[in-house]
């Protein structure tokens, strides 16, 4: 039985040989000669490794190199991301959703998670040689965005309402109303941070808002619900280069939740185009989703039950902003990010009145 590692110095060849031959990738007869681990990310909850190995035996076939994700070294970081459970969010979506979906998801090869303590370790494909990371605050493309919309059909279809969804306690909708609880403490603090940087008029729009955030989840959010990735940006997202490649592979899912099906689009929308680019694309871009959605099986979602789950959708990224900006580590590239989705978001928030759901 593979023990979870705890930092990098622990992924040793031995470690890897247990690990994969559990995972299936190696056979029983194979082993790992030699593993070299550095880091890559240390993002504010957790750390990303690339991990090189050798090995020793038959091995065709198996990578040669490997993404590992660990918790962050920092106690409080990893505390807190035990606390929202972000760690046991992303084992258990590749454990348990991904081998059912038909979308391009990066393969696990090993993973284990402990709960209470937040110790995890996820042992997945490397993508850099064949895809390109995408950058929310650098800017994305109409083609990327059309390819990412196009995508959320793929991710959902398969598992579609399905009512065993609800069982999972790690999916639950308590997850997000903890977050939308967040919302009223933090907004003065927002206000404070963000106030050069955001327009006056969607920080009133927030300001009428934020009082009514808690509970909003549970009184909104209807069936039919999808996993939701619940971080649906560029950076999380690799575009394949070059031939046989997948035009898209969805990466880091620790905010995956149950929510309703334009929640993810609603994440795009609101925060890798620009306005001008939104309006002038979003129902092309929405009916796409709705087009794809229908040819993979599911006809008993209409056109105005896209622009419904949209309208519903659109407060989560614009609310969540407000708690989440506020909690994690500070830094420039990061105040960026967030008053690009806020701003964005409050975008489609104001043109859809979805203000009026809270009322």
């Amino acid at each position: 039985m593979t023990e979870i590692a705890n930092t990098i110095d622990e992924l040793t060849a031995d470690w890897f040989t247990s690990a994969l031959r559990e995972g299936g990738t190696i056979p029983p007869s194979a082993a790992v000669a030699s593993a070299t681990s550095s880091l890559i990310g240390t993002g504010q909850l957790g750390l990303v490794a690339r991990s090189e190995l050798d090995y020793d035996g038959e091995c065709a076939g198996a990578p040669r190199t490997f993404v590992v994700k660990l918790p962050s070294a920092d106690a409080g970081s990893r505390g807190m991301g035990a606390a929202m459970g972000v760690y046991e969010s992303e084992v258990r979506f590749y454990q348990e959703i991904a081998p059912l979906l038909h979308a391009a998801i990066p393969r696990m090869h090993w993973g284990d998670v402990d709960p209470a303590s937040g110790r995890f370790t996820l042992v997945i494909d490397d993508l850099s040689q064949t895809a390109d990371v995408g950058d929310m605050v650098g800017g994305g493309t109409v083609a990327q965005a059309e390819i990412a919309i196009a995508q959320l059909a793929a991710l959902q279809a398969p598992i579609w309402n399905d009512p065993c969804l609800t069982d999972k306690a790690w999916l639950s909708i308590d997850k997000t109303e903890m977050l939308f609880g967040a919302v009223a403490p933090a907004f003065e603090l927002f206000a404070e941070r963000f106030g050069e940087r955001v327009s006056a008029e969607h920080l009133e729009l927030a300001r009428g808002l934020v009082p009514k955030a808690a509970g909003s989840a549970r009184r909104l959010w209807q069936p039919p619900y999808v996993v939701a990735h619940g971080d649906y940006r560029l950076d999380n997202m690799m575009f394949g280069r070059g031939p046989g490649a997948p035009p898209l592979a969805v990466i880091d899912w620790q905010a995956a939740r149950l929510g309703p099906p334009l929640l993810d689009a609603a994440i795009y929308l609101g925060s890798c185009l620009t306005a001008p680019e939104r309006r002038e694309h979003e129902e092309r871009l929405l009916r796409i989703y709705h087009e794809r959605l229908r040819a993979a099986g599911i006809d008993d979602f209409s056109w105005d039950d896209v622009l419904n789950s949209y309208r519903v959708s659109s407060l989560y990224p614009f609310l969540l902003t407000i708690a989440v900006s506020v909690t994690l580590e500070r830094t420039e590239r990061g105040d960026q990010m967030w008053a690009q989705m806020f701003t964005a978001s409050a975008g489609i928030a104001a043109d859809t009145d979805a203000a009026a759901l809270l009322a």
